[in-house]
């Protein structure tokens, strides 16, 4: 089977009735081929079938039609894949007419003769039958790939004509040339060659002419005159030398490394580095530079290109390892000499200067196509003497420092592989076959090797020398994070050792601030957290970081919502960094470190989550000494509280069971207590739980006892709200006799509260006033006399709530409004502790017949919740205006509020909420006469309960 995007989409195939005729299957197709073999989300195909369209059932049941459709078209169901949200279509090598067309284009520009040039480039330009993607290419995806494919036949036309040229075929192609170069009047080098055919064809008027036309149009269209390239041509066509010899002068030095027979991948970087160094249309010499980490495979690649480009520099190929990674960079002086050697010049007539010698190599090269490759660099300065002067000559320079300050430079930053890349580099070296068998584990070994290349060849040495393991094997190898670098080792190549010299080469403050960062747990961090585990400022943290990147032993991982830099770790250069702290760091030093760290989110945690307006009840916390972050980082977290919680969170929770794990008691249970606020707000209860469990367990094995009964009292209201009012009085009596042993009044009110809330709902009172009542009035005399007024609205909360359901709903009501009222004296942000109260006392207007004070309450409530992102606040006073619309008899309103209700419990996860909401619906649906729906939602309801 054959795909074609040079034109029409089209398939072709044996079968002559596999067709793709429709545009909609055509758009489809034509976009998985784009991205043939790898992952195309679902979302970018509804953003291209059905632009600005809401996706919703239908219209991703239309999605699943069509690549069912386009499956029975391809006659092979396997072709395209849906995986993880993506489809991936299946395109084996050489079945794409663009893969075909790119693979022709380089082997004609590599290739050893003039004449097989010609052949390959033309059998690549003859793919062509159109513009690409035919009737289907205005589709913005599809219109920025038929560009790209546009530029690169034109640049393929380009290259063809030049080896015409260097065939000898001038005469015959000024037909052609002419033409193409007539339709485009501004392409230099089209009109270079048309000049030079003619000019070998005895048409040098003609030649002229061209120049004149190219000239004029330039000047009309842009506004400037011809390149120095097409001057200089220009000049020889007058003169007469434009075939004149070129000097040479000595040997051809040929010193490329070997190029590797498994190379693969890296095709955009190889079109890249080719298209820079041979295609240059001015008079400047080609310099491009290659960056990236250790063991990203720049030689590699840049040794490949090399090869892949002899023919194109007949005058030879230099090559030289700077030795820039290895603490002892070639100094350049050196590097000329024996560049200077093999170029012919002898030992007594290379001079002593620098600048000599570079001006007498620059005098060697002129006139001559060489390539020459500076291999590992350690700076700009040290590769400047080696670039030639004149524009025949090409350099290729790699590093792992980017060069950002080499002049005229092209820069190439080399990334790990991608996926399938990674997997058929190990393929290639342990053997296709044997990875096919168990390409499960295959991909679990490229995972843990971080899809570094020289990971993944040492990994397929260590297969190749052990041909009886299984893959699983080596998985399980390298499963341990404490040994992983250990087995990434073989004969004299080691993931470690290339490390190490990154490492090496660094200032002794910034090899601690590698290591030290190793005890960061988040998968990106802000560059405060450097200053945390180096006791340092900010701007010295800053520093730090930013020379890391420029080692490339960390990288850049973008800027967060508040506008921070944040940086990461490759998972390789992570494990190492915790090797050297562990090694390099005493156990007291490391404690230190982390407690700093620790230290610095509680701080950021406090300050931000003061401007958190909650209805929580909160904690009421002992916060200890801690390391603080510097005002700047502590501003930003308070000026967007929410912002900074979301970005961090995941930061946040690592390091609470780092605090533990350390032993820092205190600091993770403080930590942990300070996020209840974004808990409650956000709807994140499982983490809450989670946190307040790891909490109690900590501090209770420590004999924390304080700590120990506030992560108790969290873990009891969370199973208050939850409706897990048996396990909520029992963490809550705990709670409460640790208080009460340790002459703690405040606590005791506290969990008296707790306590209190879970005995109401269990409908212990009722009846008539019991435990429940005297749990909360216990609650509140005590909250009276430590002076917590805001614990205090907490507990007329309650109080209300007890008094709804023993019908007494005017002194519910009385209750609700004594509450809001040392709301209004407190003063400050209470606004979603507001919404809660008024909630509530428009849940007791509904059930008085109150129903315009019912409707000023709830929805009020609504707005402030919404306001302030308070989920579980939005859900009920969803449900208090369902029971309102109920009162009133509007059965759909109801219907409709419930059903918001019901879709914003689902988001929070609180199943008991959504039995209930269920059954309230089921209750309406009923009223309405709609059994079947009034079904439905019971047996949803019963299969949650």
């Amino acid at each position: 089977m054959e795909f074609e995007i040079l034109g029409p989409v089209r398939v072709r195939a044996t079968d002559p009735k596999v067709a793709v005729t429709a545009r909609m299957l055509k758009t489809l197709l034509g976009l998985l081929l784009v991205r043939a073999n790898n992952a195309v989300p679902a979302d970018a195909v509804f953003e291209v079938l059905w632009e600005g369209q809401p996706v919703d059932a239908a219209t991703r049941k239309k999605l699943h039609l069509h690549v069912h459709r386009l499956r029975h078209a391809l006659e092979d169901p396997g072709r395209i894949r849906h995986e993880g949200g993506a489809y991936v279509l299946t395109v084996h090598p050489g079945e794409l007419d663009a893969e075909r067309f790119e693979r022709l284009l380089a082997e004609g520009v590599a290739a050893d003769e003039p004449d097989r040039a010609v052949a390959l480039l033309r059998e690549a330009l003859t793919l062509w039958r159109g513009e690409p993607f035919g009737d289907v290419g205005d589709v913005p995806v599809l219109r920025d790939a038929a560009e790209r494919l546009t530029e690169m036949r034109m640049v393929g036309l380009e290259d063809l004509y030049g080896a015409e040229l260097a065939a000898g075929n001038a005469a015959a192609i000024v037909p052609e040339l002419a033409e193409l170069a007539a339709r485009h009047p501004l392409r230099e080098r089209l009109q270079a060659h048309l000049m030079t055919a003619l000019y070998r064809a005895g048409r040098t008027p003609e030649a002229l002419a061209v120049y004149r036309r190219t000239r004029a149009a330039l000047v009309e269209e842009l506004g400037v005159e011809p390149g120095p390239p097409l001057q200089r041509l220009e000049q020889a066509v007058l003169s007469g030398s434009l075939d004149a010899a070129p000097q040479t002068a000595g040997p051809v030095p040929a010193q490329l490394l070997a190029d590797i027979p498994d190379f693969v991948g890296r095709g955009t970087q190889i079109t890249a580095l080719t298209e820079r160094l041979v295609g240059r249309a001015d008079d400047t010499v080609a310099v491009v530079a290659v960056s990236g980490q250790a063991g990203v495979g720049k030689t590699t690649l840049a040794v490949h290109v090399a090869h892949l480009l002899r023919e194109r520099f007949p005058d030879g190929q230099l090559y030289v390892n700077l030795r820039g990674a290895e603490g002892n960079p070639l100094d350049s002086a050196e590097v000329l000499a024996r560049f200077l050697r093999a170029l012919g010049v002898g030992g007594s007539a290379i001079p002593d200067d620098l600048d000599e010698r570079a001006a007498l190599y620059r005098s060697r090269l002129a006139g001559r196509r060489v390539l020459v490759l500076l291999d590992n660099a350690a700076a700009e300065h040290q590769v400047r003497p080696l670039v030639p002067g004149e524009p025949g000559c090409a350099v290729l320079v790699t590093s792992r420092a980017r060069l950002a300050g080499l002049e005229n430079a092209r820069s190439v930053d080399l990334a790990v592989l991608d996926d399938d890349q990674a997997v058929a580099l190990l393929a290639a070296v342990a053997g296709r076959a044997r990875v096919a068998a168990e390409a499960d584990d295959a991909r679990r070994i490229v995972a843990l090797c971080g899809h570094l290349p020289l990971a993944l060849r040492i990994a397929g040495a260590r297969l190749v020398a052990r041909p009886y393991w299984r893959l699983a094997r080596l998985v399980g190898d390298l499963a341990d994070e404490h040994h992983r670098l250990d087995r990434l080792r073989v004969g004299d190549l080691g993931v470690r050792a290339s490390f190490a010299l990154s490492h090496q080469g660094l200032a002794p403050d910034a090899r601690r601030a590698f290591r030290m960062l190793g005890l960061i747990e988040a998968a990106d961090f802000p560059a405060w957290t450097a200053a945390a585990l180096l006791d340092s400022s900010q701007d010295e943290a800053e520093e730090l970081a930013d020379t890391l990147v420029d080692a490339r032993l960390v990288e850049v991982a973008g800027r967060d919502a508040l506008g921070q830099v944040r940086y990461r770790f490759h998972d390789l250069l992570r494990a190492y960094a915790r090797e050297l702290v562990q090694a390099d760091e005493s156990a007291e030093a490391r404690t230190a470190a982390v407690g700093r760290l620790v230290g610095g989110w509680l701080w950021l945690a406090q300050e931000a989550g003061a401007g958190i307006p909650t209805s929580n009840f909160g904690f009421t916390l002992r916060p200890p000494e801690c390391w603080r972050p510097e005002p700047a980082v502590v501003d930003a977290a308070v000026a967007e509280p929410l912002a900074w919680f979301q970005t961090e969170w995941a930061g946040l929770l690592g390091v609470i069971g780092q605090a533990f794990a350390a032993d820092l008691i205190t600091l993770g249970a403080a930590l942990g207590m300070r996020l209840a606020p974004v808990f409650v707000v956000r709807g994140l209860y499982e983490d809450w739980r989670a946190v307040c469990e790891l909490a109690q367990a900590a501090t209770s094995r420590a004999g924390e006892r304080w700590w120990e009964a506030n992560a108790l009292r969290g873990i009891g209201e969370l199973d208050v709200m939850q409706f897990r009012l048996d396990d909520a009085v029992v963490h809550l009596r705990r709670c409460a006799k640790i208080f009460e042993q340790l002459e703690d009044d405040e606590g005791r009110a506290l969990a008296a509260a707790g306590l209190g809330g879970a005995l109401t709902e269990l409908g212990r009172d009722d009846a008539g006033d019991g435990e429940a009542y005297a749990q909360l009035e216990l609650a509140r005399t005590l909250l009276v006399e430590v002076g917590d007024q805001r614990s205090r609205v907490w507990v007329l909360r309650r109080l209300a709530r007890l008094r709804q359901r023993q019908d007494r709903l005017d002194e519910a009501a009385t209750y609700l409004q004594r509450a809001l009222q040392v709301l209004r004296e407190l003063g400050g942000s209470e606004a979603v502790a507001e919404a809660g109260l008024r909630e509530r006392l428009g849940e007791i207007r509904t059930l008085q017949g109150r129903v315009d004070e019912a409707h000023s309450d709830i929805e009020q409530a609504l707005r402030l919740h919404r306001h302030h992102g308070d989920q579980f606040g939005v859900a009920r006073a969803l449900g208090s205006l369902a029971e309102l619309h109920r009162a009133e008899g509007r059965r759909q309103e109801a219907l409709s509020s419930l059903s918001d209700a019901l879709r914003q419990w689902r988001r929070i996860g609180f199943v008991q909420e959504q039995v209930r909401t269920l059954e309230r619906l089921a209750d309406l649906h009923e009223e309405a006469g709609n059994t079947e729906a009034a079904e439905i939602a019971r047996r949803e309801a019963r299969l949650l309960g």
